[in-house]
């Protein structure tokens, strides 16, 4: 990062020297070239500088009404091309800051170096070197354009590995060039993603291991309950509870493994979400006592994986279902391209300083764990994950029936 900034700020000031002394050098070909004061100068120096004494002169500048100076060589700095043509016994014609003209030449008889002026020009080029200082600043611009060009490949290469690795598409495996600038930066990440893609490829591992071996346990122990005889065992139907509890678990994991590996899978189509949310609500009303009720007022067709958002909407109901006290409401509608899928209760809702966090996986606000409300802080989590992968957003907020109000918003043009 050193070696970018000093060759940036090289370039920078290089560039700055560059136009500085270049549309100056212009300017002043530009303006000897244009304005017929520059010949009477030139004339004017010439005699000046035949001119036999300091007093001479002086009286001759009076007379001509313009000042005349004895200078030094070295006060001065010249260029090459004005010390030749100053030793040549030439006139150097110059600018001052404010634009007007000035004369140099050296004395034949005193060998003094004499400056001539300012003298008025006679023609305003005020406009033309403000072209000059623009078209300056326009190459310069260019210059560090065609030295950012290489920078901005590279970032932009770097952006669009790491939104691929956020998306979980893939590892990215990009090519380094090794006179980048950023490229130790490259290196890093990708040391970092290939470390990153390995655990987590450990994890799911260890996951789908375990639960799959937690089944063989669970299926023996439940065959041997169901040869025992309540009256055999103690609290026979509380160890049956608790097998059940954790066959439930095993099966969250193997759900949220899969979609770990298989969600990025959509098969998008055109869905009636009209249809999906009538048929979802009379199915998990059956299986409940509380009030679910849907409103939705237009025909929506949507394109979305229609099956993973079913998903999202039972998971989202099935929550709610869990906490309300009577009452559960879904909306759906459209508003600016976007879907936005509403379910609330009237439950006792979740503090503000929670809301960041009921969509992390494993995550229970009730740290109680009871099994009168079960679950195990998977569904949500998989909600989250669904719309992420949709492009949507999840949110959470207060409802006012008093509970928590949860909110999808799925964008248009999948």
């Amino acid at each position: 990062m050193k070696r970018l900034f000093l060759s940036l700020y090289a370039v920078i000031v290089l560039g700055l020297l560059a136009i500085n002394w270049s549309s100056e050098l212009i300017w002043q070909q530009f303006e000897s070239q244009q304005d017929p004061q520059i010949e009477r100068v030139t004339e004017l120096a010439l005699i000046v500088a035949h001119t036999a004494n300091q007093q001479e002169i002086a009286n001759l500048a009076l007379i001509l009404d313009f000042d005349i100076i004895t200078l030094e060589a070295d006060d001065v700095m010249w260029l090459d091309w004005q010390r030749k043509l100053l030793d040549n016994q030439g006139v150097v014609i110059s600018f001052d800051q404010n634009d007007h003209i000035v004369g140099y030449v050296y004395s034949m008889l005193g060998g003094k170096l004499l400056k001539l002026g300012p003298f008025d020009p006679e023609i305003q080029h005020s406009a033309t070197k403000n072209i000059i200082l623009f078209l300056s600043y326009v190459l310069l611009a260019g210059v560090i354009a065609l030295w950012i060009r290489p920078l901005w490949r590279d970032l932009r290469q770097l952006q669009q590995a790491s939104k691929q690795f956020g998306q979980g598409l893939s590892t990215p495996d990009f090519i380094i060039r090794e006179g980048a600038f950023i490229a130790p930066v490259l290196k890093t990440f990708n040391g970092m993603t290939q470390k990153i893609a390995l655990l987590i490829e450990e994890q799911k591992q260890l996951v789908n291991a375990v639960s799959h071996d937690i089944r063989t346990p669970l299926a023996r122990l439940k065959f041997s309950f169901a040869m025992l005889e309540p009256q055999q065992v103690n609290q026979l139907d509380n160890m049956k509870q608790d097998v059940a509890e954790l066959e439930m678990l095993v099966d969250e994991m193997l759900n949220y493994g899969r979609l770990e590996s298989d969600g990025l899978k959509l098969s998008i189509s055109d869905v009636s979400i009209n249809e999906l949310l009538t048929n979802l609500v009379e199915k998990l009303a059956r299986a409940t006592d509380k009030a679910v009720n849907l409103k939705i007022d237009q025909v929506i067709q949507w394109r979305c994986d229609g099956h993973f958002i079913e998903r999202v909407t039972q998971n989202l109901v099935t929550n709610a279902i869990r906490y309300a006290n009577s009452n559960i409401a879904i909306t759906a509608v459209i508003h600016e391209d976007k879907l936005y899928l509403s379910v609330e209760d009237d439950g006792e809702g979740i503090a503000a300083a929670d809301f960041d966090k009921v969509f992390k996986a494993f995550t229970r606000l009730d740290q109680s764990r009871n099994k009168e409300q079960g679950g195990f802080g998977l569904g949500l989590a998989i909600v989250k994950k669904i719309v992420d992968w949709h492009r949507g957003q999840c949110q959470v907020s207060c409802s006012e029936l008093g509970g928590a109000k949860f909110l999808v918003i799925l964008p248009a043009n999948l």
